[in-house]
């Protein structure tokens, strides 16, 4: 059965850094390269690599793949990454994984939901938008509610399938000041450095560039929009995308300690609490073997 190696966690826990570093190891031990793949929702999209994250130090799959005015969806990413593991069935491969659902899909067989038309997806999107969701992943609630609206057939769980490959997880689970203080760090570095992947979108939309919904709303675009339009300042742009990225970091937890805890039977599950960038090289060689 094929390995897999997944490391998952929150935002600014430290991933890329982690499976950068296990895929270089991997690849110097073995003789031949062992293939990082990206399973994120935003850093799929070109022109904000700044907002989505997708510095690292080697490269890696599914990062950079489409553009901010095409829909993105877990059946796409899914395929796409069967496509790529299935270039070599024998080699093992590194998941870099902060989007759950995204993850399961490429882990189990997931019977994913069917696709609705974009006069329903809409609809949904303006009723996600009337109200307040707090705690809730809007993406989700827009995907509950469109399925209702096409009056789609109820699914079997996306927790009880089997495993696909020969799994070990790495659950990067920082303790929370830690976890803070990196949320803040990077929340400057998009204020910095994302305004101006935000302006060029802006003067691309005005000459008829679309941007999906999907990004308009991400973390960090959405509000340095509000800014250049004048409704917010820059300093209420970076409170509210602190205050966002906290809660996906919370909403990505919660889906990963279920993972963790689902998975246990079928995997070997290894959490970690301290922060991996203080030891890595020794992370890396106890969990690859010495």
């Amino acid at each position: 059965m094929k390995k897999a190696i997944v490391v998952c966690g929150p935002t600014t826990s430290g991933k890329s850094a982690l499976a950068d570093g296990l895929a270089g190891l991997l690849t110097d031990r073995l003789g031949y390269w062992v293939t990082t793949v990206c399973v994120d929702s935003m850093q799929v999209y070109r022109e904000i690599p700044v907002i989505s994250n997708q510095s690292r130090e080697r490269p890696a799959e599914l990062i950079a793949v489409t553009s901010v005015a095409e829909n993105w969806n877990v059946a796409r990413h899914a395929k796409a990454a069967e496509g790529i593991l299935r270039r070599d069935e024998s080699a093992p491969f590194v998941l870099d994984a902060g989007t759950g659902m995204y993850l399961n899909a490429i882990l189990m067989d997931v019977e994913l939901a069917p696709r609705v038309s974009p006069e329903l997806r809409n609809r949904a999107q303006e009723m996600v938008e009337e109200i307040e969701y707090p705690g809730i992943n809007p993406r989700r609630a827009v995907r509950e509610i469109e399925l209702n609206l096409a009056d789609a057939p109820r699914r079997g769980s996306i927790w009880d399938d089997r495993l696909r490959f020969d799994v070990n997880i790495v659950y990067l689970r920082p303790q929370k000041e830690v976890l803070a203080d990196a949320i803040e760090r990077r929340t400057r570095r998009i204020l910095d450095l994302g305004i101006e992947e935000v302006a060029k979108l802006r003067e691309s939309s005005q000459k008829g560039f679309e941007v999906t919904h999907q990004v308009r709303r991400a973390i960090g675009f959405q509000e340095i929009n509000q800014a250049l339009d004048g409704s917010s300042s820059l300093h209420e742009a970076g409170e509210r995308i602190s205050q966002r990225t906290r809660t996906l970091a919370k909403r990505q937890i919660q889906w990963f300690d279920k993972l963790a805890d689902k998975l246990s039977t079928q995997a070997e599950v290894r959490v970690i609490h301290e922060p991996v960038s203080n030891n890595i090289k020794n992370y890396m060689r106890d969990i690859v073997g010495a």
